[in-house]
């Protein structure tokens, strides 16, 4: 058992919540994505605290301290160490595009949708907030590890989505901007959700099929994780 707050391994741990550090390796602090991350082949390293929550392989015993000290909490029994993922660019039938994303809870909230409305798949603009996160991987739900999710250009790959028989559409308001309810579902669709600010970049709306909203009285625009929530039902199959 690991007591020292000085031990180099529980320094090294410890280093994971800072994303240059993460080269291989992130933490897991939340207890479901931890079980996911167990059934998914995913968790790398168990650590806890008195009795393992279940056999596994790669456990190690640490104080309640020290423990404390790598997930910087006070209210964790066990923590789980997972390797990063591994991108996956062979998409199913539906598909989430996040065009500049700058907040890990709405990346987060994105993956839990996409889980429960059965999209597959994620494309993120290289400019996208970290996935590893703690903000996001605590409200993805453990979609992290069941989404294929991949950093693309974004441009060049809602032209190779298009010639591969995705229809592809952008959010946003413009003068040829569809209501959700006139699109038709296609067999296989895109849809792309734009920076909290400014929106989906006017490159990638000129690149999309077409551009749709969300009909709402009183505001203009939602929170991208509500919109995405709505379009994703609307679409799921």
């Amino acid at each position: 058992m690991i007591t020292s707050l000085e031990n180099k391994t529980v320094k090294e741990l410890t280093k994971l919540h800072q994303k240059k550090y993460r080269s291989d390796s992130f933490l897991l602090c939340e207890k479901d994505l931890i079980e996911v991350a167990r059934k998914s082949g995913n968790l790398k390293q168990l650590i806890y605290v008195g009795d393992p929550p279940f056999v596994f392989k790669n456990s190690l015993e640490v104080s309640q301290e020290v423990l404390n000290k790598i997930s910087k909490r006070t209210d964790l029994d066990y923590i789980g160490v997972s390797s990063i993922i591994e991108e996956n660019d062979n998409y199913g039938d539906r598909i989430m595009i996040l065009d500049h994303l700058q907040d890990p809870l709405n990346i987060g909230r994105i993956m839990e949708e996409a889980r429960l409305f059965g999209f597959d798949s994620l494309i993120l603009s290289e400019e996208c907030a970290d996935l590893y996160n703690e903000k996001c991987l605590n409200n993805c739900k453990g979609g992290i590890f069941e989404l294929k999710i991949c950093h693309k250009g974004l441009p060049e790959e809602v032209k190779k989505l298009r010639q591969n028989g995705y229809v592809v559409y952008a959010t946003g308001l413009q003068d040829h901007t569809r209501e959700l309810h006139e699109v038709e579902s296609a067999e296989k669709m895109a849809f792309i959700l734009g920076n909290e600010g400014s929106g989906v970049t006017k490159e990638l709306m000129a690149a999309a099929d077409g551009v749709m909203k969300i009909d709402m009285r009183n505001i203009d625009s939602l929170n991208v994780g509500m919109a995405s929530a709505i379009i994703m039902y609307r679409f799921r199959k």
